[in-house]
């Protein structure tokens, strides 16, 4: 069944946001023959080659079109001591870059008459008029049977966050070699100071070129100059002071958020405001590339369009008080991410934080952790939710 067209409306779909989720949503709306009247609305007028993706995928997946490079290992390490290097078998980690991103998905939107990118265009509220939705927007109404809304959180919901994940990264080019192209550094460096936990992550993509950067687990948003500080005295540790700077990346990730308040029927939120991101690691890309098949194929069908779908309650729960022994005792963060690494298989690490651990993978992660913290913290919990309750 297709989508039927109302001549009433404006649009028989509106996504509110033309960032990953949005963008993504639309190509995969246009793979399965959506025949429906979809128009994006994003306030950007042009996309900038500002931000990157990672993940683990399978040997045996399908390749995704738009991945540059993958490594088949990874290091973990303190600041201070020898990288620890794992592997699994079977999986490797890829990167995503947003320029190719874009390009991908904007090629696949181009091929369909009706599906519209509307860019320099911002939604407003949402709200409901007769049968329809209406979305307010700077050039003027629009009435849509549906609506997805993968906008950013609001300050509101950021506010409710258990930590924030923040990270500054430059894209370096040297004129010698000086990165291993073989493995990738996902938390070197390892260290807690004042403002929280923060580690070197540096993803060689040949051995001449690089993307650098410093990522902090801290209780509120800091300051890019922050960042920038650590990522110049990286940088220089390194000994890649001479490098170009070819571009440069900043972003605040909202770790832990609440749910955000309810749309009106027909709407459905997506994306990182739709609780897209894994609580405890920040990665979101396959987690959306996944619920955008799923909605497209529910769309396609002529059924409703389909939110994030919610988190697995084993793992919202782990994740939750993970997320609350790094905010309540930082200073145990380096030792934590070291026992994990190294405490369990890679493939089990790998499974773990890529969604798909099994009851004796989640045994095994427990295990491999110190009891203490996390007991102080379901303790903590507790109280707090007698002294609301009463």
């Amino acid at each position: 069944m297709q989508a039927r067209t109302n001549p009433k409306l404006d649009a028989e779909l509106v996504i509110i946001g033309g960032g990953l989720a949005g963008l993504s949503l639309a190509a995969a709306l246009v793979r399965t023959g959506y025949q429906g009247r979809a128009w994006i609305l994003e306030p950007r007028t042009e996309y900038g080659d500002d931000r990157s993706w990672a993940f683990w995928i399978r040997d045996a997946q399908p390749q995704l079109e738009c991945v540059e490079q993958c490594w088949s290992q990874w290091q973990i390490g303190a600041a201070g001591e020898a990288a620890h290097t794992r592997a699994a078998p079977g999986w490797h980690y890829c990167y995503v870059r947003s320029e190719g991103f874009y390009s991908e998905a904007r090629r696949q939107i181009e091929k369909s008459s009706n599906i519209t990118l509307s860019l320099g265009q911002t939604a407003g509220s949402v709200h409901t008029e007769g049968n329809a939705l209406r979305v307010e927007t700077d050039q003027g109404p629009i009435l849509a049977a549906q609506v997805v809304d993968t906008r950013p959180p609001s300050a509101q919901q950021r506010a409710g966050a258990t930590l924030f994940q923040v990270f500054a990264g430059r894209e370096l080019a040297s004129d010698y070699d000086c990165f291993d192209p073989h493995s990738a550094e996902l938390m070197t460096d390892l260290r807690c100071d004042l403002d929280g936990l923060v580690f070197s992550y540096v993803l060689p993509l040949t051995r001449r070129r690089a993307l650098v950067e410093v990522t902090r687990f801290a209780t509120r948003p800091l300051l890019r100059s922050v960042l920038e500080s650590d990522l110049d005295r990286l940088i220089a540790i390194r000994g890649w002071g001479t490098a170009v700077a070819l571009r440069q990346e900043y972003a605040v990730l909202p770790m832990g958020l609440p749910d955000a308040a309810k749309l009106p029927a027909g709407a459905v939120r997506a994306g990182v405001g739709g609780g897209a991101l894994r609580a405890a690691s920040g990665y979101g890309f396959l987690r959306i590339r996944r619920w955008a098949e799923l909605c497209a194929a529910s769309l396609t069908g002529g059924r409703a369009a389909l939110g994030h779908p919610p988190e697995p309650r084993l793992r919202r729960w782990m994740d939750a008080l993970f997320l609350q022994v790094l905010r309540r005792e930082p200073e145990r963060a380096p030792e934590l991410f070291l026992r994990l690494a190294r405490g369990v298989s890679g493939a089990t690490f790998v499974r773990f934080m890529s969604d798909c651990a099994s009851l004796s993978d989640y045994a095994r992660v427990i295990a491999s952790l110190p009891p203490s913290p996390f007991l102080r913290a379901l303790i903590a919990g507790s109280r707090l939710a007698n002294k609301r309750a009463h």
